[in-house]
């Protein structure tokens, strides 16, 4: 959870919020530790994801930003994300020994060097090119550490239905803004929602949705192939 918000404060507008007293909720960590080893111990998973973000746009106030994306991935070391959205048609594969941005829309490419598995690819990438990858900290095998670390309080609301399914409710919160997360109360315990606000109410929203678990998914999708025509570029480090 830490990343997320890392990534996000360099787009999004921070302000404090009133100080709240410090509280862990012992039903809310354990929804998000059952929800963190589930996922922890999937050997393949593909799901779509929609997203929303306000961004300040200088001269014109805030602009809500919306994207879609498409995530594969083989553990530990396989990962294929079709992405659409402000920047474009855009993606990305990883096949254990290298990285491929490729933007659809322009029909170029780029190839690094990458790390054995795919939470060291998302780090280093992210750290080095400022490439945000979907929804990538449910996946991080410290989640709910993170989010203990990260946040001053963590509270269970409850049960709460979405588009006729019941989910458990958690908020997390701090001095400067909130979290909060929307869990399948089912046998797999899997996101559907999760909410980051800020007190002026601007906020990074995200949706999951056609969870597969366990696909038989062919290793030669995590393989890129240049279309035809296609130019390969560098990508400066950010």
């Amino acid at each position: 959870m830490k990343k997320i918000i890392l990534a996000l404060l360099c787009s999004l507008l921070i302000v404090g919020m009133v100080a709240q007293e410090t509280r862990k909720d012992t039903v809310a960590v354990m929804i998000l530790q059952k929800m963190s080893d589930v996922i922890g111990d999937l050997n393949s998973v593909s799901f779509k994801l929609n997203t929303s973000v306000d961004v300040v746009k200088h001269g014109y106030g805030v602009e809500t930003q919306f994207g879609h994306s498409e995530v594969y991935m083989v553990g530990p070391d396989k990962m294929l994300i079709h992405s659409k959205g402000e920047k474009g048609h855009r993606g990305f594969w990883y096949n254990g020994e290298t990285f491929t941005y490729y933007s659809f829309d322009e029909n170029n490419y780029a190839i690094v060097n990458a790390l054995p598995t795919i939470i060291e690819t998302i780090d280093t990438i992210h750290k080095t090119y400022g490439i945000r990858f979907p929804a990538a900290d449910f996946f991080y095998p410290t989640f709910t550490e993170d989010v203990l670390d990260f946040f001053d309080n963590v509270m269970y609301l409850g049960e709460k239905v979405l588009n006729g399914e019941t989910y458990f409710h958690v908020l997390a919160s701090n001095e400067k803004f909130n979290a909060q997360f929307w869990i399948s109360n089912d046998a797999f315990n899997l996101p559907k929602k999760f909410i980051i606000r800020y007190k002026d109410n601007m906020q990074y929203e995200a949706t999951f949705s056609n969870w597969q678990l366990n696909p038989e998914i062919p290793i030669s999708v995590f393989e890129f192939m240049p279309p035809p025509k296609a130019t390969q570029i560098s990508i400066m480090a950010k």
